[in-house]
């Protein structure tokens, strides 16, 4: 398996750098209109927090939140039962904390999302303007299934022409960022929401805003989120399997 995902993650890089050869502009601000309708896909419970939450937090009425997964083995030294009902709690929290309408959790087990298209082809994409999902190589199989099932979905239902997919930095640096946003003025909120997933792992919480640190040197503010975008067509062409 270690292999076989080497081995996607060479094809991937490989289309990111030529796609990179091919961009001309440099990142811009990702700007959030009054209609702008964003779907963020999560494969876990907490994954839109750490790769976007500044933003969600910014804009909560244009966003919908949808984890793929409850969160079945996110808790160590509890039952299932225990720890899915642990991270819905934490979720409907979260998302009431940044004042977002539209959230929903999948009643799909950590680790099975690949089998669950069936799930997960009701998603509604016609009406939306950006989708985001999280870097596919955190090495997540979970990611990669969300990503896959996203294609086939883009590929039989309706959406719009302009529709652009977005990736978010949960648990992988992105190679190359098309768009970025100051949560400078939002950190605080963001923090809140990250300590109530992970209150007793300060140094994921240090990290996740260590990285949103980092990425403000090239751009304005103390803090940003940073994001790489594709066009339906190249994002049909991403080389996963």
């Amino acid at each position: 398996m270690k292999r076989f995902f080497n081995f996607l993650k060479s094809k991937y890089n490989k289309f990111i750098f030529q796609l990179l050869n091919e961009k001309k502009l440099p990142p811009a601000v990702f700007k959030v209109k009054i209609e702008t309708k964003c779907l963020v896909l999560a494969p876990y419970i907490g994954a839109e927090t750490r790769g976007l939450g500044g933003l969600i937090a910014q804009y909560p009425k244009n966003f919908e939140i949808l984890a793929l997964t409850n969160g079945s083995s996110m808790i160590k030294n509890v039952s299932q039962i225990e720890a899915i009902n642990i991270k819905k709690e934490q979720f409907f929290n979260v998302m009431k904390h940044a004042r977002v309408k539209g959230y929903k959790i999948f009643n799909i087990n950590s680790g099975a999302l690949k089998d669950e298209y069936k799930k997960i082809s009701r998603i509604d994409i016609s009406e939306v303007d950006f989708i985001f999902v999280p870097n596919p190589f955190g090495g997540d199989l979970d990611t990669l299934a969300l990503i896959n099932h996203l294609k086939m979905i883009i590929k039989t239902k309706e959406h719009k022409k302009t529709l652009q997919i977005l990736m978010y930095e949960s648990d992988c640096a992105l190679t190359y960022i098309d768009y970025y946003t100051d949560i400078t003025n939002i950190a605080s909120t963001k923090k809140q929401m990250l300590n109530m997933y992970y209150s007793n792992d300060q140094k994921l919480i240090s990290g996740v805003i260590g990285l949103n640190k980092f990425r403000s040197i090239n751009y304005s503010g103390d803090m940003s989120e940073c994001f790489a975008s594709f066009f339906v067509e190249d994002f049909l062409k991403l080389p996963l399997m």
